[in-house]
Parts: C-alpha cells; structure tokens; sequence
C-alpha cells in the first residue's frame, strides 16, 4: 500500500522572504490530496503539504503568509507539528450535542480533527472556488466573496467535508495498514463513504468501508474501528470468536468501544 502512495507524490523546495526574514521549505505533492495546503515545523525545517496541482506561486505565498508564526515558534523553540478518531457493532454517529458548520464559523470557530478542537477561521476569497489551508494556527476556509451569504455557508460546508473526507483517506488508509500487519491479513479495498448511521463496514468482498467523519475522532478510536471491521475478514459475524479475534489484536477494546459511544454524540458535521 505505501509503495503505491509515494508513487502518487513527488517533492521540490523553495525559498521565500519577507521582511528581511528568509524561509526555505520542503514542499511534498500528492495526487491524494485535493485542496488543502498544510505547513510543518519539523526538525530538519519546513515541510509543506499540497495537492499535485497546486501552482508554486501559491505554495510560496501560503509559506510567505506563515512567516511571522514561523519565526515566533522558531524563536520560542515551540513545536510545529499539528495534532497526531446494533450493540455488538460500533456505536453509529450521532447528530446532537453540537451545531453544524454555520455554528462554526459564526460562533465558537472551531471544529474537531483528530480528537482536538481546530480553530477555524473563515475569510472572504477572491478566487472562484473554497479554499483551505491548515498550520499549527487551524483551519482557514477562504470562501469567494462573489457569493451571496447563503450560498457561502453551502459553499463552505461542503469543502469542509471535501477537507475531512480527504484527511480521512489519509489517516485510516494509514491506520489499516498499520494493523493488517498485526493482524496477519488484508483488506481487498479501503474506501471513505459518508455512512450516517454506520463507522464502518465489511463487504463480502473484504472491502472495508469507513466513515470519514472517524478523522474527527482520536486516533485510539480510529484505530478500534479499524480493528472492528478488520477482524470481520475474518470473522464475519458477533459470535465470541469475533471477540476474541478483536481482543487478540487490541487488549483493551471495550475501554476504546465505550468511549467511541460517547463521542459519536458529539460530532457537529
């Protein structure tokens, strides 16, 4: 599976200044992504995330943009990483206990990645199409501000879904690959659905199917659905032998079964 995704990714560097400040980076593309550009602070430098496609000019503006948080964590020697989600089935999302995108973005300004709250900035675009950036300071939704009010918060929620759908191929393609090394066995496929009423599924076909809102959740929670649709390769049904096969390769499961109840209850999109 990984040999695959660096075949889809390629990386360059640049370089870029403002006000006397100059940032070299490490620029890495990848065809999985789509929209969003993202910026690391690692110890060897700067590390910024883009789709295949995105032109060099607005990778170097976004770093440019950066500069003066990069040089404060640089300064500080902070770190610039962001954050590393029936009964005998997972618990199915739930819809209560927290409002939808336009809450969001006129309220509180923020929403969930990875089990910790991202703040969420939304500004006015002057291209024609959503776009978002994320860094160690959130999420920024750029949204053209050709549009009328109504059609901006339509606009805006579904790039944000586009967002977490994407992290979403990218964290559980990751995590499933992680664990049907442990397990000893594999999928035939990995695909991210919006399922409502479901986290995961198994087909037949050992195709596995997984909610992207999962990528809202912390990554102990992902990885028990993982774990849950996986051992179902295996053990297509709820019988003890299911069980056991899940306990086998994760110890502590109820723990992590309870607590994904709990905060399916709680996710706003």
């Amino acid at each position: 599976m990984r040999p695959a995704h660096r075949a889809l990714e390629r990386a360059e560097h640049g370089v870029v200044e403002r006000d006397g400040i100059v940032v070299a980076f490490r620029v890495i593309r990848s065809a999985r992504r789509r929209r969003t550009i993202e910026l690391t602070l690692e110890p060897d430098g700067v590390r910024v995330a883009a789709p295949l496609r995105t032109p060099t000019s607005e990778v170097e503006e976004f770093v440019r943009s950066r500069i003066p948080w990069i040089q404060k964590h640089r300064e500080k020697g902070l770190p610039g990483v962001m954050p590393t989600p029936s009964p005998a089935s997972p618990a199915s999302p739930g819809s209560s206990g927290a409002g939808d995108v336009r809450d969001a973005s006129d309220g509180a300004r923020s929403l969930p990645f990875l089990g910790r709250p991202l703040p969420l900035e939304v500004v006015a675009g002057a291209g024609k199409t959503t776009r978002i950036s994320m860094d160690m300071l959130g999420l920024r939704v750029a949204v053209p501000a050709r549009l009328e009010a109504p059609a901006q918060q339509v606009e805006m929620q579904d790039a944000l879904r586009t967002w977490y759908r994407e992290r979403a191929g990218e964290v559980i393609g990751d995590r499933v690959a992680a664990w049907q090394e442990r397990a000893g066995y594999r999928p035939s496929r990995v695909l991210i659905r919006d399922q409502r009423r479901r986290w995961g599924s198994c087909a037949p076909d050992g195709t596995l199917r997984f909610n992207w809102r999962l990528v809202m959740l912390e990554p102990r929670l992902i990885d028990y659905v993982v774990v849950h649709e996986l051992a179902h390769l295996v053990r297509p049904h709820h019988r003890p032998s299911f069980w056991a096969e899940v306990e086998r390769l994760m110890p502590d499961y109820r723990a992590r079964r309870a607590a994904l109840r709990e905060a399916g209850a709680t996710l706003p999109l």
